[in-house]
């Protein structure tokens, strides 16, 4: 039997026994409704998905957090192909820049992107997302005028972003997109960016284009560090994908040191930029970047006075994972998965103290030079005058009884 089919044998056999969840067990190839970034306006209206289980959302406690955070109040910029307005996704504004067309949606990963942080089955469904187109299609066709993914264009929505953060004041920035060479303005523009109160996510790279994914091909280099931008940029949250079970996740995503957290995608629920309710059929970091982006609006909801680095430092305290894989120099991050597959319900409930800087504070207790001893319990005085009245009462008259019993013979004499 090969090493894979004794995997998923292995798995089945846990989840009939009812050891591990449902989610262990890859999901079927077989969507009534995919979310495909071709499905843009124009073309044929499908029927929404009938899929009513999320097996990622399962995995990540998505449904547990939404009983306590909603993203009610958080507002997300999302830099990507554009974003239908859609009933469902609140979406007050919308731009164009890089050069981008300003009319027409040519891809549909944008609006998969919006819905999988803020739509009706989103993570955090009542989140706003602020619509930054920076290109047209990922195979765009340079003769009419189109766009596809660039470090300049993703330049121009973060200049953009900023801009607009003066009055806007957003939380989350979601840039599903990468580049695979780094450049001094992206670097630049990134630096900027997360000099602000809010949290930057972005994807940590998949091994090839899956689905219009956003992503180019790129290869790691021996060290299994693949160069992935923005998200290898210092300050930025990148997020890479998981499949399900005891699946490889090297078919899927790059080996990136640089990665801090994982999310699984298969099975997520979005939309199409039809405006059809879809199903996610990829394992693909575009996707569970914005999976993430809707937990860290649903901390910031939860915890509205925390700083960005409070907030991380939450969510990667509380991921499922077994913690860093050891190296020969000591730990060193996972390249699959960073500091493990996040869990939402846990990151809102975990009672956790990270300090400003979002370093996790120490629960032991500490001696503190300026601490006091606490005052010696007083000591009860038993002669007391209320109290030596009643004992020596007491006394009295229990010597005067004892000694009635004592003389009673003598006395019938």
């Amino acid at each position: 039997m090969s090493r894979a089919r004794l995997r998923t044998t292995l798995a089945a056999g846990l989840v009939a026994a009812g050891v591990v969840p449902l989610w262990v067990i890859p999901a079927s190839a077989e969507h009534d409704a995919p979310c495909s970034v071709g499905e843009v306006p124009g073309s044929e209206q499908l029927a929404d998905t009938h899929s009513r289980d999320n097996p990622a959302f399962e995995r990540m406690h998505v449904e547990q957090a939404q009983e306590l955070a909603t993203g009610r109040g958080v507002k997300v910029a999302v830099i990507d192909s554009g974003v239908m307005p859609l009933p469902g996704i609140d979406r007050p504004t919308a731009v164009a820049v890089g050069g981008a067309s300003a009319t027409g949606i040519l891809s549909g990963h944008g609006t998969i992107v919006a819905g999988l942080i803020a739509g009706p089955r989103g993570v955090a469904p009542d989140a706003q997302v602020f619509d930054y187109k920076v290109y047209d299609t990922e195979v765009a066709d340079i003769a009419e005028g189109e766009k596809q993914v660039t470090s300049a264009g993703i330049v121009a929505g973060i200049e953009a972003v900023i801009a607009d953060h003066r009055t806007q004041q957003f939380d989350v920035v979601n840039i599903s997109l990468a580049v695979g060479q780094s450049d001094p303005r992206l670097e630049a523009a990134v630096a900027r960016l997360v000099e602000l109160p809010l949290v930057v996510v972005a994807a940590s790279g998949n091994v090839e284009e899956r689905g219009g994914s956003g992503d180019e091909s790129f290869e790691g280099t021996p060290g299994n560090d693949a160069d992935v931008y923005p998200a290898d940029y210092p300050g930025v949250l990148a997020v890479s994908a998981v499949p399900p079970g005891f699946e490889d996740p090297s078919t899927y995503v790059l080996p990136n040191l640089d990665t801090d957290v994982a999310a699984p995608t298969l099975g997520a629920i979005s939309l199409n930029a039809s405006g059809q309710a879809c199903d996610i059929v990829e394992v693909a970091t575009s996707w569970s970047a914005a999976e993430v982006s809707g937990i860290i609006a649903l901390l910031r909801e939860r915890f509205p006075r925390e700083t960005p680095q409070q907030l991380v430092a939450r969510l990667q305290a509380t991921t499922e994972g077994d913690g860093p894989v050891q190296g020969e120099d000591g730990a060193v991050a996972n390249p699959w998965t960073g500091a493990g597959v996040v869990q939402a319900h846990d990151a809102l409930t975990r009672e956790l103290k990270p300090g400003r800087q979002g370093r996790i504070e120490t629960t032991v207790a500490e001696t503190r030079t300026d601490a006091q001893a606490p005052p010696a319990p007083e000591r009860i005085d038993l002669f007391s005058t209320p109290r030596a009245i009643l004992l020596w009462s007491g006394l009295v008259a229990g010597s005067l009884l004892a000694l009635a019993f004592m003389l009673r013979p003598l006395l019938r004499r």
